[in-house]
C-alpha cells in the first residue's frame, strides 16, 4: 500500500490559513473579541454609576473605634431629626490640634443624619482671613501661644438661627482629676447640648413649688436641686420656684397656670388646704405633675408626718402609705444599711424606656428612704406601676419604734408585704377632643430621686435618667439628652526635666555606644572564627579547600 506524502508544515498552515480565511473564522473571532470587550466595558462603567447612586442614597458609616467615638447616640438622632431650622457648625480649631480631626469625624455623622446640618472648617493659621471674619462676627477673643499658633476663646460655635453657642475646649474633653494625661472626650455631649440649648420656641416652664421645705433650686451639691436645674436648662426647659400657689400672678412668683409641669420636690411641712386644692384644681384642669415625697417624721407624734397631699394624690387614684420600705433580696439592696437602699425593678412605660435600654450599661434607679404606694381604685384615674421591689420586701409600719432599738428588720403581721409599688404613672382623661393628651402624673414615693447627687455621680445616674424620662413624659417633649460616656483616652504624657535628661542619656549615649559594642563584638567573633578552621570528627583529619583545576 502506497504511503501518502507528507505535507510540509509551511504548506499545512498555508492551507489552514487559506480555509480559515475563506470560512471568515479569524476575522470573525477577531471582531467577536473586540464587540465582546466593548460591551464588558461599558457593562463595567454602568455598573459602576449604578454602585455610586447606590452608595449615594444608602450612606452608611462604621466606627470601629474603642467604644464608639463617633457613633451617634440615640438621643442625637432624636434631636437632628426633630431641627426645624437650619444649624450650622463652625469649628475653629487648627488642622495640628488633636481635637480637630475628632470633631470633624464626629461632625460627619450629623451631616449625613440631617441635610440641615452644616458644617464649616477654618484653620486660624491657614486661613486667617476667614478666621477674622468669624471672629468679628461671633466677637471672639483670639490670641497666639507659646508655639505661634492662634487660638481662640471658642474652639467650635454652633449657630441656629441667628443665635449662636460658643463651646470651649474644656467643653469638649473632660480631663481626668486624678490623672491629668487621661482624658474623656465629650463631642456629642457638648455639640448635641448646644443644638438642644438653642432650640426654637417658648422654653416650657418647669415650676418648683416652695415654701414646704422643699430644697431650692439655687442649692447645689448632693441635697440641693442645683443638678437638676442644670439638666433643664441644656434641655431646653425654664426651672422656676413658685414661691405662692396661685392662679394669678404676683411679683413673687410664676402663676401655677402658666406651668408646663409642677414639680413637689420632697417637701418636710404640710401643704396649706387652700394649696393643696390649688393644686388639685391645676391637675384636673389638665396641669402635669411630678410628686417625690417619702416618709417624714412628725416630731411631735413621733408618726410619719401628714404632708396634706391625699386628696391630690387621689386625683390620679394613688394613696401614699405610711410605711417604710425596706428590701430584703441581697440582689437589690446595697449591702450597706439595712436595705432602706435598695434597686427598685423597672416596669415597661413610656417613662421608663430609656431605663430599660439603659439596663445593659448597669444602671439602674437607687432609691433611699422610700414609702409604698396603693391604687385607690377610685375615680377614672388608671395608675401604671413604675418600679416595685421583690417580694421579700416589706414596708414597716412602724418605723419610728424600731429606729431607737435597730437591727436587722424582719416583717411582722401589721406590716405591708412585698412586691410593694414605689412609683407610679397616671394619665387622666382628655378635657377636649382637641387636646394631645390629658393630665398627666407621676408619683415616686422617695424624695431623694431629685436630689443633685443623681447627676452628679456616676453610680446614681440610672435614678436621674429615670426623672428625666418622666418629666420627658410628662412635657411631651424629646427625651432628655443621654449619651453614655465614652472611655478614657491618654491625652498626653507628663514628662519631668529629669526624665529628659534621662532620655537623652539613653538615646545619644547609652543606646548608641551599645549597638557599637555590639558590633565589635561580632566582627571579633567572626575574625576568631577565620582563624581557627572547624576540625573533622574524632581519628579523621582536618578537612581542607581542594580547588578544582
Amino acid at each position: 500500500m502506497a504511503k501518502r506524502p507528507k505535507t510540509p508544515p509551511f504548506e499545512a498552515r498555508r492551507s489552514a490559513s487559506e480555509k480559515a480565511h475563506s470560512s471568515g473564522g479569524p476575522r470573525w473571532t477577531t471582531t467577536g473579541n473586540k464587540i465582546s470587550a466593548t460591551v464588558g466595558i461599558v457593562a463595567a462603567m454602568l455598573a459602576a454609576v449604578l454602585l455610586n447612586v447606590y452608595v449615594a442614597r444608602h450612606y452608611k458609616r462604621w466606627d470601629v473605634t474603642q467604644g464608639g467615638l463617633y457613633t451617634l447616640s440615640d438621643a442625637t438622632k432624636e434631636t437632628l431629626r426633630t431641627l426645624e431650622e437650619p444649624v450650622t457648625v463652625y469649628v475653629l480649631l487648627s488642622t495640628e490640634d488633636p481635637l480637630a480631626l475628632s470633631v470633624q469625624h464626629l461632625l460627619a455623622g450629623y451631616t449625613s443624619e440631617s441635610k440641615r446640618v452644616t458644617v464649616q472648617v477654618t484653620d486660624p493659621d491657614r486661613h486667617p482671613a476667614e478666621f477674622l471674619a468669624a471672629q468679628q462676627r461671633f466677637g471672639l477673643v483670639a490670641g497666639k501661644s507659646d508655639d505661634g499658633k492662634i487660638v481662640a476663646d471658642a474652639a467650635v460655635v454652633v449657630v441656629r438661627g441667628e443665635r449662636p453657642f460658643f463651646l470651649t475646649p474644656r467643653d469638649l474633653v473632660a480631663v481626668d482629676a486624678d490623672d491629668d494625661t487621661r482624658a474623656r472626650p465629650r463631642l456629642e455631649q457638648a455639640i448635641t447640648g448646644a443644638i438642644r440649648s438653642l432650640g426654637t420656641g417658648e422654653r416650657p416652664k418647669i415650676c418648683f413649688t416652695t415654701g414646704h421645705g422643699e430644697p431650692s433650686l439655687e442649692i447645689g451639691g448632693g441635697q440641693g436641686l442645683g443638678g437638676l436645674r442644670e439638666r433643664l436648662v441644656k434641655n431646653n426647659d425654664d426651672p422656676v420656684e413658685i414661691v405662692d400657689i396661685k392662679n394669678t400672678s404676683s411679683e413673687d412668683g410664676v402663676p401655677i397656670a402658666a406651668c408646663r409641669v409642677v414639680v413637689v420636690a420632697g417637701p418636710t411641712e404640710r401643704f396649706a388646704p387652700a394649696d393643696a386644692a390649688r393644686l388639685r384644681a391645676y391637675i384636673e384642669g389638665g396641669g402635669n405633675a411630678l410628686f417625690a415625697l417619702g416618709p417624714q417624721p412628725d416630731g411631735e407624734t413621733e408618726r410619719p408626718l401628714d404632708l396634706g397631699l391625699d386628696d391630690v394624690l387621689a386625683t390620679a387614684g394613688l394613696r401614699l402609705e405610711k410605711d417604710f420600705v425596706f428590701e430584703r433580696d441581697p440582689n437589690l439592696r446595697i449591702t450597706r444599711g439595712f436595705g432602706e437602699t435598695f434597686l427598685p425593678i423597672a416596669k415597661p412605660h413610656a417613662t421608663t424606656d430609656g431605663l430599660l435600654k439603659a439596663k445593659s450599661r448597669g444602671l439602674g434607679v437607687v432609691m433611699t428612704v422610700a414609702s409604698s404606694l396603693s391604687p385607690t381604685s377610685a375615680g377614672v384615674a388608671a395608675p401604671v406601676p413604675l418600679l416595685v421591689t421583690s417580694e421579700k420586701a416589706f414596708g414597716m409600719s412602724d418605723f419610728f419604734r424600731w429606729a431607737k432599738h435597730p437591727v436587722e428588720p424582719a416583717p411582722t403581721p401589721e406590716d405591708r408585704k412585698g412586691p410593694l409599688t414605689v412609683a407610679y404613672a397616671t394619665e387622666l382623661p382628655k378635657l377636649r377632643p382637641t387636646d394631645a393628651h390629658g393630665a398627666r402624673i407621676v408619683v415616686a414615693a422617695s424624695s431623694g430621686v431629685l436630689l443633685g447627687a443623681n447627676w452628679q455621680t456616676e453610680e446614681l445616674r440610672g435614678t436621674a435618667l429615670f426623672v428625666e424620662s418622666a418629666l420627658s413624659w410628662l412635657t411631651a417633649q424629646p427625651v432628655f439628652l443621654d449619651i453614655p460616656n465614652k472611655p478614657m483616652v491618654t491625652a498626653g504624657l507628663r514628662v519631668s526635666e529629669g526624665s529628659l535628661v534621662e532620655v537623652f542619656r539613653y538615646v545619644v549615649i547609652y543606646m548608641p555606644l551599645s549597638t557599637i559594642l555590639f558590633g565589635v563584638a561580632v566582627a571579633l567573633r567572626r575574625r576568631s572564627r577565620d582563624k581557627h578552621p572547624r576540625s573533622g570528627g574524632a581519628g579523621e583529619p582536618p578537612t581542607h579547600r581542594q580547588d578544582t583545576p
